[in-house]
């Protein structure tokens, strides 16, 4: 599957097809953006994060806190402004616990960081949990503590 090197997230492929999930997560307006152009990120990104390639969760009993109170699930969907408070760079979808971690770098510094060796085993890592066990909110959470 064709990865874009700086962004990270799978491209689209032209047969890819919304879930009922998906769907209702993008039928109500956020941040400012519509609900074809949220259905639009999710099809490019292929319902996957675009900092892991993690395939994220659209669920919302897994993000909303007010219905699950333990918090949104690590991986479900959150809108990423590219450039953190700025739209003109656009918006990505990523894991919410991802994007939680990247607000807290400068974009600058952000970019080198995703150029690093360390970055890239991290977000390997973060893949390969969600994969096998996406559900283990705690193993997920483990690998951004280590």
């Amino acid at each position: 599957m064709p990865v874009n090197q700086w962004t990270m997230y799978v491209i689209m492929e032209d047969d890819y097809q919304l879930t009922t999930a998906q769907i209702e997560w993008a039928s109500k307006r956020k941040h400012g953006l519509s609900p074809s152009k949220l259905k639009e990120l999710i099809k490019k990104q292929n319902g996957r994060c675009a900092l892991s390639g993690a395939e994220m969760i659209f669920e919302k009993t897994h993000g909303n806190p007010n219905i699950n109170t333990r918090g949104c699930h690590p991986l479900y969907a959150a809108i990423d402004h590219i450039s953190p408070s700025n739209d003109a760079y656009g918006f990505q979808l990523v894991c919410y616990d991802l994007n939680d971690l990247k607000g807290h770098f400068p974009y600058k510094v952000f970019k080198e960081v995703q150029l690093t060796e360390a970055w890239k085993h991290l977000m390997k890592q973060w893949r390969i949990i969600a994969e096998k066990s996406p559900m283990n909110i705690e193993a997920l959470k483990n690998v951004l503590r280590d």
